[in-house]
């Protein structure tokens, strides 16, 4: 009879982490069998099986697999982060490969494979290695500022720790304002502080109320219009598709198309 290994000696032997090969197994993905206490087992004939039939453009892991392996497990997550910079080459590339590990995150708790502490300590991790990077990252004395902050009905703060490190690569300080922030206190605060020259919001699918975004996009442009202050509408939330002020920003990717408009502005503020 054929060896049988465990998750952890599948994991070594194909060279991925332990949740990945968790998670092929009960999608059918690699082939297992089940001791009576419920543990999975692998034999070795399965795991070269497995390997031999991924495509060659679809590599065993995911970087989205890595990312989550790499936050379940106990290492440095900053220096995961730094790894990837070194990598990948700027902070923007790492967040637009870090962007579809948060929509996972979401997706695995939606449908009960992650529990509501799992997600929680997932996405802590992340959001304590970033907020550590971003503070290390030098400001000049008159960095312009950019207020970062969640709509009222809206907890996720990721989507603004990703937009946070991309704005300090760039030179730009940050006001963070957080989670559940009122529309008042946003537009308060765009009037009162000078030094705000882009306002960044977020909400995620979580948030239900198309109502409330238009409030927030029509209130907060308002202001942020009368201040000669950009706006961006950031996450997957259900904003209007063509606000009278500001422009939308659903995922990561579109960082690039803001970074050179922002340089753009910034020259033109510096200029006079």
């Amino acid at each position: 009879m054929a060896q049988l290994l465990s998750t952890s000696d599948a994991a070594r032997i194909i060279g991925v982490g332990t949740t990945s090969v968790k998670r092929w197994a009960d999608t059918g993905l690699l082939d297992c069998v089940r001791t009576a206490g419920g543990h999975r087992r692998f034999t070795r004939d399965a795991l070269d099986r497995f390997v031999r039939l991924q495509s060659h453009d679809e590599p065993v892991a995911t970087e989205v697999d890595r990312w989550l392996d790499t936050l379940s497990s106990e290492m440095s997550h900053e220096l995961a982060l730094v790894r990837a910079r070194n990598r990948l080459g700027s902070w923007r590339h790492v967040v637009e490969e870090l962007d579809p590990v948060l929509v996972e995150v979401g997706r695995r708790w939606a449908e009960g494979e992650l529990s509501i502490a799992e997600e929680h300590i997932l996405s802590e991790r992340l959001a304590r290695a970033l907020a550590r990077i971003c503070e290390s990252l030098p400001l000049a004395p008159n960095a312009p500022t950019c207020l970062l902050a969640c709509v009222e009905s809206e907890c996720h703060t990721l989507g603004l720790s990703l937009a946070e490190l991309c704005l300090r690569e760039m030179g730009w300080a940050t006001l963070w304002l957080g989670a559940r922030t009122p529309i008042e206190a946003i537009a308060e605060r765009v009037r009162v502080d000078t030094r705000i020259r882009l306002v960044g919001l977020s909400a995620t699918e979580a948030c239900f109320d198309p109502a409330l975004l238009r409030r927030v996009a029509a209130s907060v442009g308002a202001v942020c219009s009368e201040r000669n202050v950009e706006l961006i509408l950031g996450g997957r939330g259900p904003w209007p598709d063509a606000p009278s002020y500001g422009d939308r920003l659903p995922g990561m990717n579109g960082f690039a198309d803001l970074q050179k408009r922002l340089r753009g502005t910034r020259g033109r503020r510096a200029a006079l």
